[in-house]
């Protein structure tokens, strides 16, 4: 009797490992389906995404070193350089003698090229910005009445990053000639701190007012699936897990933050929303989240997902 126990523990043992290898395949041909079918049809940041859990989760060598050249690939396309180059450097690290040496080799030439040329570009274009800045300086000691010089003085300034002078300018501009002072530049460019003093919205503060505007930002996210544990009848209820985290960005305090997790399929028909609540969150503060994706038919239906935060100022 216990030699008979044995045998069928052992067969039931032997059948679970075939069911999880079969499982752990069939999610993998779908990634693999979906990423490819997303990088043809140019959805290259979703590619990326999916490469990079391939990349992760396959076990044969050989396909891990064409996820990874593909993600790169797919960061070329969408022209994030710096982190294209990364990805090509990693591969050549990871595979001395690998498959895609040459064509990671070359693309990394490329960049450098690029970079080269954009350099280029930007010092020319600043020696012909400061050329025209010399002559408009001249023309406003000429004709310190002429709105249009003090503008177009005051962009090219604001070009060169003089922030300062250029608000000089355009704030002259302006009471010379009042219809100015509408201009939809001048409006996006200066604006009156809290004493009352007219002042350049430059990139820096730009980047500060869009922190304030939208503080939480979701990052490092990661999706899975998972299996619970099977319960008396050998059943297992299966989850796709997104996990992540956000950040409060803004400089005050944010309250009723949440997290609203959509699954998609091939349509972009929903398939099911999860939301997972934070709460308060102080200035700078980062929390994680975790979500369990489950009102839906199939797992395998799911093809994409977004994160949607929000809150209570």
């Amino acid at each position: 009797m216990k030699r008979i126990l044995a045998v069928f523990c052992m067969a039931l043992v032997g059948v679970a490992l075939c069911q999880c290898s079969f499982y752990q395949s069939t999610v993998l041909d779908s990634y693999i389906h979906s990423a490819q079918e997303d990088f043809h049809n140019h959805k290259y940041e979703s590619a990326v995404t999916k490469y990079q859990y391939l990349f992760h989760h396959h076990p044969e060598s050989d396909k891990k070193q064409y996820f990874l050249f593909q993600k790169g690939l797919s960061l070329y396309l969408l022209r994030s350089y710096h982190d294209a180059e990364k990805t090509f450097k990693e591969y050549l690290d990871l595979y001395h003698d690998g498959l895609y040496q040459a064509e990671s080799n070359a693309y990394l030439t490329k960049i450098e090229a690029l970079r080269a040329e954009r350099e280029k570009n930007y010092v020319l274009q600043r020696e012909e910005i400061k050329g025209n800045v010399d002559l408009l300086r001249l023309m406003v000691e000429r004709n310190p009445y002429d709105a249009q010089v003090h503008y177009e003085l005051a962009n090219h300034l604001w070009d060169l990053g003089d922030y300062n002078e250029a608000a000089k300018h355009y704030l002259k501009a302006g009471e010379i000639d009042a219809a100015l002072k509408e201009s939809e530049l001048i409006k996006n460019r200066l604006m009156i701190n809290g004493q009352g003093d007219v002042i350049p919205i430059t990139p820096a503060l730009q980047r500060e007012l869009e922190r304030e505007k939208n503080p939480l930002v979701v990052f490092d996210v990661h999706s899975y699936q998972q299996r619970t544990k099977p319960d008396y009848l050998g059943a297992s209820k299966a989850f796709q897990t997104v996990s992540g985290k956000v950040r409060n960005q803004s400089k005050q305090a944010i309250h009723r933050v949440s997290i609203a997790v959509n699954f998609y399929n091939v349509r972009h028909e929903l398939l099911d929303t999860q939301n997972f609540y934070v709460g308060t969150m102080g200035p700078q503060e980062v929390r994680a989240f975790l979500v369990k994706g489950q009102n839906f038919d199939n797992l395998y239906n799911i093809d994409h997902f977004e994160c949607l935060s929000y809150y209570n100022q």
